[in-house]
């Protein structure tokens, strides 16, 4: 058996070439994300290689909060690779047609086809998320999706098609933070949309809608992985880590790079500890307020 790399490189180097201090928390520095994004990049080219040489077919769902950095992760994952075999998907809101058309169609059109591997940048969960906690769908429509939506995913996975979903969380502050940076930053300005600045106030709503979809859309065929967003730099890291180590591909080599997730960052939503409403958080804060 192949040696693999246990300790990861952050765990292992001085504290002061992994991490520095911004806005009163540590994040990775820039080299060492770069250092440790390119062996990695290494790996997703032989995945990409193995996906297209074996006719194998990968689906990534990119869900989360807004400004938990979904789009960015997409791009650090496909950035050095071969783009006649790769696509990325963001749907906008559904015509009037596709409202009356079956639910999953639109995305069901954009699955990948053989030899290939396609992100979703929001998926058919939308239903699930922005869509209940918005009105923008009935009652009756929520409860057929989360009846369907297990069963359409069984039978993609038992057709031969690999699915990994993802769900980037960020702190409400932290959300508030970027929301308010892309109304000022020129550059960043096309990421604002108008149900941003709602989802501000909506937080706890969003909490709950998300909490009962990883609990009714969460099983061991189609897992859900949530990933703490907080430095976009380690979210990138580690979901390229978790991706890579759940597919056998030809050439992967895990005594060059370190394929194993940070669980603090990111763990299947049984495991998952850092996705908790605010107003927990307060009340056992409170308790601890009255101990003292």
């Amino acid at each position: 058996m192949a040696k693999q790399i246990v300790i990861r490189p952050e765990d292992s180097k001085d504290i002061s070439e992994v991490y520095k201090e911004r806005n009163g928390r540590m994040i990775f520095k820039r080299k060492f994300y770069e250092d440790e994004l390119y062996k990695l990049e290494i790996e997703l080219l032989k995945l990409q290689k193995w996906v297209t040489e074996t006719n194998k077919r990968v689906l990534i769902i990119m869900e989360g909060r807004d400004g938990a950095g979904k789009g960015g992760t997409i791009k650090a994952l496909t950035n050095r690779l071969n783009p006649r075999s790769f696509r990325t998907v963001a749907l906008p809101k559904p015509t009037e047609v596709e409202k009356s058309d079956w639910y999953f169609i639109r995305y069901i059109i954009k699955l990948p086809r053989p030899g290939e591997i396609v992100l979703f940048d929001r998926s058919w969960y939308n239903r699930a998320g922005v869509e209940r906690v918005m009105g923008f769908c009935t009652q009756d429509e929520y409860r057929e999706f989360i009846y369907q939506v297990l069963n359409l995913e069984q039978m993609l996975i038992q057709s031969g098609l690999y699915i990994f979903k993802y769900f980037l969380n960020v702190s409400q502050d932290e959300q508030k933070r970027r929301i308010e940076r892309r109304k000022t930053d020129p550059l960043r300005m096309w990421k604002l949309s108008p149900i941003d600045s709602k989802s501000l106030s909506l937080w706890d709503e969003y909490t709950e809608a998300f909490q009962k979809m990883f609990s009714r859309t969460h099983n061991t065929e189609s897992p859900w992985i949530l990933v703490d967003s907080t430095d976009k730099k380690r979210a990138r890291i580690n979901i390229a880590r978790d991706l890579l180590s759940r597919i056998d591909y030809e050439g992967k080599e895990q005594s060059k790079v370190c394929l194993l997730a940070d669980p603090s960052i990111l763990a299947q939503y049984s495991q998952a500890t850092f996705f908790v409403k605010p107003k927990s958080i307060k009340k056992k804060h409170n308790k601890n307020s009255k101990k003292k």
